[in-house]
């Protein structure tokens, strides 16, 4: 099946020019986390709360004069709107993301596919991970303990390398910093119930 069969066609969007708070307020009003910008009908861009919060607001920028385009990733992963329902399930799994903008073959954006569109359909079944990231801690007696200080769930890999390469991209990206500051270890092993969704 192809994306288009089940990307929704009306896509809140945004210019570039359009400043932080604009986009904030509209996030708030259409309850969204995420919106694409666009110029000449064109994707240039994705904006998400938390480009807002880390960009704009942990800052200290002014919300009412930072535009959209200072703030927005630059980087998008997208797809086609004739590719399949596979590829795209695939490229959120391989990126760790949960929305793809989806384009035509002028780069015009032309829908959005979310996970919540792919419910439903057919998905391989994969067994979960549970990646678990630890400190060397030494007890009074001084012995070597792991404690654990962040656990993270990943879903649609293969394997333990690339569900611990996946948990530590997104712990990484969360915590703004190398996961070496976080963590002293990391391990992956199979939830033993399958997938978690």
């Amino acid at each position: 099946m192809q994306v288009s069969k089940i990307a929704v066609k009306s896509v809140h969007t945004l210019p570039p020019g359009a400043t932080v708070l604009q986009a904030s307020q509209q996030m708030r009003q259409r309850d969204l986390r995420f919106l694409p910008v666009v110029v000449g009908g064109r994707l240039v861009g994705v904006v998400t709360d938390r480009d807002i919060v880390l960009r704009c607001i942990a800052e200290g920028a002014d919300p009412e004069v930072m535009s959209v385009q200072d703030v927005m990733s630059h980087e998008v992963v997208c797809c086609r709107a004739d590719d399949s329902v596979e590829h795209a399930r695939a490229l959120m799994s391989e990126h760790t993301v949960r929305r793809l903008p989806v384009i035509d073959q002028e780069n015009r954006l032309v829908g959005l596919l979310s996970l919540s569109d792919l419910e439903g359909q057919t998905l391989p079944h994969r067994k979960g991970m549970k990646v678990t990231f630890h400190r060397e801690v030494t007890d009074s007696r001084g012995h070597a303990h792991k404690v654990a200080v962040r656990t993270v769930y990943i879903t649609g890999l293969e394997n333990r390398d690339q569900a611990e390469a996946a948990a530590v991209k997104r712990l990484e990206e969360e915590a703004g910093t190398v996961w070496t500051n976080v963590a002293t270890g990391v391990e992956a092993e199979e939830e033993p119930n399958g997938e978690r969704r």
